[in-house]
């Protein structure tokens, strides 16, 4: 991973290098040309077409306070006098700052002329490529003015300073090309000629100059683009505050571009003014330092020392309010300050790109590679313009720093890097954006079933909160019977107790015997009440559904063959004629029915049922039990019938009712609490089933209830 993004990284910048080493590829072969001596150029051996262009570096002849032309050098040979500063010559290209002329150090401020001569024997239409010279200069060519920028003079009053790359042509076919150049400087620190100025034929210069526009316009454009486009960036997503620094930075860099090199806003715009421009471009360099460390704070926050990005921003903009409120012959003399500022800013870069690589945060391989870049190249700028180049003679560093404003191209490639972050976030996050869509598609697929199976669970929920209603309103009634049920019928036994009690203490029962009898009616009565206590505990847990029945299956012939053989062995001791009965249908297929009963809980269900029938059948009567399905043979019918007195017929409807009185002919028994039948249908209730009686007074009553039955074993 680590090398493959490494290597498309610095694929992509060695392509925009070589770009530039291309477009400089003839100014670096000038520095291998002949250099002047003495005022002199020697071109002879000089061949145009297979050598290229030539710098015109070297010792020119410098007349510090005097403007002269090329008349006056005529003048002077004619009439044999003296020139003014005879034998003072100085390297160009340098600043004539600190120069040392007759005990004197020279500062930025005057003005003066130089003069070289070119030996040439080649007769040749043949250009210069001048650069931007401080801050006012007009230059002849054989006692012909070819070139001039602003307004020499010797006082501030009366010069007007302009930077303005040109490039001039003239036909010579002397053999000594003689150059005058008056320079005057009243507004830059630095006055003189600080860059080189470029001979060779009309085509060479011509395509270099050409070549240098549209390679600055290439990247003036790059930049201006790539600037609004992070500003719009920003306006979609302004939570993102680093497209936002990072667009107002490249945005100030493609300022700066158009007012350094061939300074192509000025090619279009002459007469724009030369303190704003050079404002302008100061105020760019000045805020671009800060804005940098902004920008790297917003994408890697925990790198970047808070307080340290303070200072710089405070010093930053305490240089920039110093360009807009003097003058640049004030605000020039603070350059080097900020130069060197910047200079020690870069162990903080350094350190925040160790930081970012050592914590392997996102995109940090590109955007150190992009930064080394910008950093190379701006101290590239920076030495090429500082007063170590400018104020010295023939410093060792101009071996190696032969042209300047490169820190756009490493602004460019510092934005490529950056881009590919971006289109690497942006890929990402469409990434992210297809997998969930993907994923959305997937559940609108399935939305249908998701809804489905989700409204399933809600009714099943529904359900299950209705049957929780349901045994809570059960249970609640269940209660309710209960207190009213105990607070009524444990009343009546109750008072009798207390009456017994009462006639034994107050001595009315004095004899022991009539005491013996009357303690056992009070333990007859305690029983009695005990039994119908736990009867009523019972019902109310069936009611409620609180006693859990403990279900088992069997299959319909076992379930019989048990039943019967109990029952009827029961039923022996009674003395009654008692018969059981099983349909055809039924009889034949008993090994494949199954029913799931609490054998405990039914026995009581038979035990009651049968006990009335035997309390109410004479020994002369019958009862018979008989087992059928019903027609769709999902439940069990079993049928007991007697031959008893039988049951009015307005006291059919409440039978099962609890502790409901029937007629005298049906009435309980002296041991009954009339729970039995109310236990009974709860006890078939709770099965799955229903219970029911058909009766006849002086006939008989035949009561019925149903059991489900299921055609394969479940496990209990």
């Amino acid at each position: 991973m680590f090398t493959t993004r490494i290597l498309k990284t610095f694929i992509c910048i060695i392509c925009v290098s070589i770009i530039i080493l291309g477009a400089s590829a003839t100014i670096i072969q000038a520095s291998q040309a002949p250099v002047a001596v003495f005022g002199e150029l020697n071109l002879i051996d000089w061949d145009w077409e297979t050598d290229g262009i030539v710098s015109l570096d070297g010792q020119w002849e410098f007349y510090w306070e005097h403007l002269l032309t090329p008349e006056d050098f005529n003048n002077f040979k004619l009439t044999n006098t003296t020139l003014p500063n005879d034998n003072s010559y100085i390297t160009v290209p340098r600043a004539w700052n600190k120069f040392e002329l007759d005990d004197t150090t020279l500062t930025g401020e005057g003005y003066a002329t130089y003069r070289l001569l070119i030996h040439n024997t080649d007769a040749k239409l043949l250009a210069l490529k001048i650069p931007r010279i401080f801050t006012a200069y007009t230059l002849w060519i054989n006692n012909e003015v070819i070139a001039s920028a602003g307004q020499v003079g010797i006082a501030k009053q009366v010069s007007t300073p302009q930077y303005l790359p040109q490039v001039n042509t003239f036909y010579t076919d002397a053999e000594i090309i003689e150059v005058v150049i008056q320079v005057s400087n009243f507004h830059h620190r630095s006055g003189g000629i600080l860059e080189a100025i470029y001979l060779g034929t009309e085509a060479q210069i011509r395509d270099q100059k050409n070549s240098n526009l549209a390679l600055e316009m290439f990247l003036v454009g790059s930049l201006f683009i790539i600037g609004f486009y992070h500003l719009a960036l920003y306006s979609y997503r302004t939570k993102d505050k680093s497209t936002l620094y990072f667009g107002i930075y490249a945005l100030l860099i493609s300022l700066r571009t158009m007012l350094v090199g061939e300074i192509f806003f000025i090619q279009m715009v002459p007469a724009f003014s030369w303190e704003l421009a050079h404002k302008l471009q100061t105020l760019a360099f000045y805020l671009s330092i800060p804005l940098l460390f902004i920008f790297l704070r917003s994408i890697y926050p925990n790198d970047t020392s808070r307080n340290i990005n303070k200072a710089i921003i405070i010093v930053g903009l305490s240089f920039a309010l110093l360009v807009v409120l003097t003058p640049a012959r004030i605000f020039t003399l603070f350059n080097p300050l900020y130069q060197i500022f910047t200079v020690m800013l870069i162990p903080y870069a350094l350190y925040i790109l160790y930081s970012i690589n050592k914590n392997q945060r996102d995109g940090c391989y590109i955007i150190t590679a992009g930064l080394i870049f910008l950093i190379a190249f701006t101290m590239n700028d920076i030495l090429f313009l500082s007063i170590l180049l400018n104020d010295a003679d023939n410093h060792i560093l101009r071996n190696i720093i032969t042209r300047g404003n490169l820190s756009s191209w490493g602004l460019l490639i510092f934005v490529f890097s950056q881009s590919l972050i971006i289109a690497k976030k942006f890929s990402k996050s469409f990434t992210n954006v297809e997998l969930m869509s993907d994923k959305l598609q997937h559940l609108n697929e399935n939305l249908e079933a998701i809804v489905n199976d989700r409204t399933q669970a809600l009714e099943t929920s529904k359900q299950e909160l209705e049957e929780a209603y349901e045994a809570l309103s059960r249970s609640e009634k269940s209660r309710q019977h209960l207190v009213q049920n105990v607070s009524h019928d444990l009343r009546t036994p109750l008072t009798t107790i207390k009456g017994y009690i009462g006639a034994i203490l107050d001595g009315i029962i004095a004899d022991p015997e009539q005491q013996k009898a009357y303690l056992k009616r009070v333990n007859d009565k305690a029983n009695s009440i005990d039994f119908m206590v736990q009867s009523l505990m019972e019902l109310s847990q069936l009611e409620s559904r609180q006693l859990q029945l403990n279900l088992k299956s069997f299959t319909l012939d076992t379930f019989l063959n048990d039943y019967t053989k109990k029952l009827t062995a029961d039923m022996h001791v009674s003395k009654i004629e008692f018969h059981t009965h099983i349909s055809s249908e039924l009889n034949n297929n008993t090994d494949k029915f199954y029913v799931r009963v609490d054998t405990e809980q039914l026995n009581r269900v038979f035990t009651n049922l049968l006990s009335n029938a035997i309390n109410h059948t004479p020994v002369t009567g019958k009862i018979n039990l008989y087992f059928a399905v019903n027609e769709d043979k999902t439940n069990l019918v079993i049928q007991l019938s007697d031959t008893g007195s039988g049951i009015a017929e307005q006291d059919l409807p409440h039978i099962f009712e609890r502790f409901y009185k029937v007629s005298k002919a049906r009435s309980i028994n002296a041991k009954s609490v009339g729970l039995g039948l109310a236990i009974t249908r709860e006890i078939i209730e709770y099965h799955g089933g229903r219970i029911w009686v058909e009766s006849q007074e002086s006939k008989g009553s035949s009561f019925y209830f149903t059991l489900p039955v299921h055609y394969e074993e479940k496990e209990g």
